[in-house]
């Protein structure tokens, strides 16, 4: 059994490419996992998952690049390419401390963690938080881990039940 305060790597895969989702993660599982012929289906609130395989997924889409991390485990994703201007109806609602953060990392941290649950930014965002790198939910830390990789332009947050670092890979 790993200790506690272990931290695992987890591979993120981006491309340049311009495919559908569903398509980048099927070569994801072909390429890496070896898995062929994977069924894509959709939860109760639209999140992706795979059908009868023992893996999860999350893939997010920002500036023309798609991400995507898949595991053993239940995770959420999300990148946003830090040259874009910043959307100021989300600024407009941020607490005065969020204000003060980074926003690409806030921002990401949130949505992450809402494909994390499974949830809508509709439903969830309003109860969300972020302040001094830690997430919280109604007001209590939320109980996942966040790991974070700011690269080639972007902020990757990936969010999961045990602590990863971020391995950024081109496939």
């Amino acid at each position: 059994m790993l200790p506690l305060c272990y931290t695992l790597s987890m591979t993120v895969y981006f491309t340049d490419e311009r495919i559908s989702g569903s398509a980048f993660v099927e070569r994801i599982l072909r390429d890496r996992y070896g898995i062929c012929g994977a069924h894509l289906v959709r939860g109760v609130h639209g999140k992706p998952m795979l059908e009868n395989a023992p893996l999860s997924f999350s893939l997010t889409h920002s500036g023309g690049r798609m991400f995507a991390a898949v595991a053993r485990e239940e995770l959420g994703l999300d990148a946003e390419r830090r040259s874009r201007p910043l959307p100021q109806a989300y600024v407009r609602r941020l607490t005065p401390a969020e204000r003060r953060e980074d926003f690409f990392r806030l921002w990401t941290a949130k949505e992450a963690y809402v494909k994390y649950c499974g949830g809508t930014l509709a439903g969830m965002l309003p109860s969300l938080r972020f302040e001094r790198g830690v997430l919280y939910e109604h007001d209590v830390p939320a109980p996942v881990h966040l790991a974070f990789l700011d690269a080639d332009g972007y902020t990757i947050a990936l969010c999961a039940a045990a602590r990863h670092t971020i391995e950024l890979y081109s496939l």
